[in-house]
This record gives C-alpha cells, structure tokens and sequence, in this order.
C-alpha cells in the first residue's frame, strides 16, 4: 500500500515488471507482432466463404461449430496467447481482399475474432461491429476521434466505461496519405516512470475524472472516475486517452490538480519517445489485435481519397468474455 499527503492509500505494483509485454523497441522484432496466417488456414475460410454463399447467414448469427474451422481455432489460440503472454498486438497477414467481398471479409473476421474472446457492444446502442469512418466531423465532447480524419494521440479505447480487454480492427481501404498506426507498451512506461518519477507514477494509480463523450443515458453522470494504472495483487493494467480526462474535469466543475496533470503529460511523452514505440502501416486484409489493458495506440492524421468507395475503412470489435455483452458490461 502507498500513499501521500493528497489523496487516499490503493495497492500499487512497486518492482520493475518483466516479461515480453514490458518491451522497447530495440528489443522487439517484427516476427514478434507481423504474424502471418498459416497455409493449412486459407483453405478453411475459402471453403467457409463459399458455403455462405452458397447459404446466406446473418453475421451476428454465425457461429464457428456450423463450420470447419479447426487450424483457424488453433491459430486464433497461439494469437491469444500473444496478447496475453507476449508483445500484447498482433497484426494478421491476411485475408485476401481480391477475392472477397467487403461483407465476406467481415464475416470471417466475426469469426476469428470471437476465437479470443465474445463480441461485445462498443457504443451505447450496443453495436457490435463498428465502422471507422471519417464522417466529416471534429473531435468534441460527444464526437469520438474514430469518426475523423483527425490525429488520434495515444490512448486505449472506451476507457471511460466498461473496457474490453482485446480490441481488433480490419484494414479494409487505406488512406490516400496517413494514417500511420503506432503503439506503445503501458507497461514499459509503467517501469520508465518508476525508475524516472515515482511520485508521478503514485499520482496515475489514484483516479481521474473521464469524459463518457455522451455514451450513456441522458440523465446519467456525464464523467467516470478512474485511475490511470491499477494493481489486483497479480497483473497491472492500464487505461489511457488523457484529453478526455481534461474534458472530464472540465465537465464536473471541478479543477485538475497540477500533480495529475504533469503525470498525465509525462506518461504521453514516455510513450511518443521513439525507444518506447512501434510504429507500422496497417495493409487491406490485415487484421490488428490488442491487448487494451496493456497496449496504448495512436494514429497520425490522414488524408481521404474523394470517392466515397474508396475512403479509408477499418471495421472494430471489442471483445470480452466477462460481464454482459452490452456496453456497460
């Protein structure tokens, strides 16, 4: 138990994490994340395309046991452990975009993706499958930053609410220019900010206020309160997006210590710093998994092509085995 003058005792974690999940970037390589799928897997999901071709489902409907999936099963369960046992991202290479329909493509990807963990809403009218598009809009208290062509910093997603633990997206269209994906290790900046400013490190495990960017009912309270990083007595996690917790305070009222703040500034920069980042450049087909307790991910602003066909396109899912499936779990 920690604790200061300010705020109130919680657990902490106070050694250096160890382990593949607590990397830098000289110390991790592409093999590492750039998985590519195995030969024996292809003819699986080819042969699941035209079976629901030949018998139309509704994707919400589709469940693996209709269909022979056995080497897609087990190569979902080595990308599992990944996330949880290695590096915390994965990027699938890929599904074959030539060939299959932008429905097709979403279809095997419910798929896969329910393989590590259960579908859940990622939105307060409880969608399940969510399509990243630049809509045209800002970046406000009620606009989330996927709706733009905006710079998105680093942050882990629906912090504010109930969390999943693993977060996935299919490049379906890049973007004429940008775009760019980078993603950081919490933990790693968990042992920088240990070693370089503990007293900052105590204030990110006592909680902030977050804006829940209008994702609840009207009358309901319009921020959460949170911490930055947690400790159950076995594993870290952490959640991050730090505009939202400017707006949260913005929204209650009430003003942001100066301690919080500085450590909020400082996790940002630990993670923008080159060491402690990898960045990449996601290609149609590909797949990207996240650990959303571990890893923190930004992407740089972009420019769209002007036909609407040919817009940059991502579809999301959250996925989480615990709670209900509806989006405050």
């Amino acid at each position: 138990m920690t604790m200061n003058a300010d705020v109130a005792p919680v657990m902490t974690y106070d050694a250096p994490i160890a382990g593949a999940g607590a990397w830098i970037r000289e110390n991790i390589r592409e093999q590492d994340w750039l998985i590519p799928m195995p030969a024996d897997m292809l003819p699986e999901i080819d042969a699941l395309v035209e079976t629901l071709r030949r018998n139309p489902m509704d994707i919400f409907a589709l469940d693996r046991r209709d269909y022979g999936l056995d080497a897609c099963a087990a190569f979902m369960a080595k990308v599992r452990h990944g996330l949880n046992g290695g590096v915390g991202f994965a990027v699938l290479d890929r599904l074959p975009v030539d060939r299959f329909s932008k429905d097709e493509l979403k279809q095997v990807y419910w798929l896969l993706s329910g393989m590590i963990e259960r579908p859940v809403a990622q939105s307060f009218d409880g969608r399940l499958l969510y399509d990243v598009l630049d809509t045209g809009v800002q970046i406000d208290t009620r606009v989330r930053g996927d709706l733009t062509s905006q710079e998105l910093s680093w942050h882990t997603d629906y912090s504010f609410n109930h969390p999943p633990p693993y977060i996935g997206l299919l490049m379906l269209r890049t973007a004429k220019n940008g775009g760019i994906s980078r993603v950081a290790s919490m933990l790693t900046a968990h042992n920088v900010l240990r070693e370089r400013h503990p007293d900052l490190l105590n204030r990110l495990y006592q909680p902030f206020w977050w804006n829940r960017q209008g994702e609840h009912m009207e009358r309901d309270a319009v921020a959460h309160f949170y911490p930055i990083f947690s400790y159950d007595g076995e594993r870290v996690r952490a959640r991050y997006i730090k505009w939202l917790l400017y707006k949260g305070y913005e929204l209650m009222a009430e003003p942001f210590d100066n301690l919080g703040q500085n450590a909020l500034e400082t996790m940002f920069g630990v993670m923008s710093e080159p060491a402690h980042h990898v960045p990449f450049e996601l290609a149609p087909g590909q797949i990207q998994f996240v650990n959303n307790f571990q890893i923190a991910h930004c992407r740089t602003e972009y420019e769209d092509a002007d036909a609407a066909e040919d817009k940059r396109h991502l579809v999301r899912i959250f996925l989480r085995n615990e709670g209900r499936r509806s989006f405050m779990g």
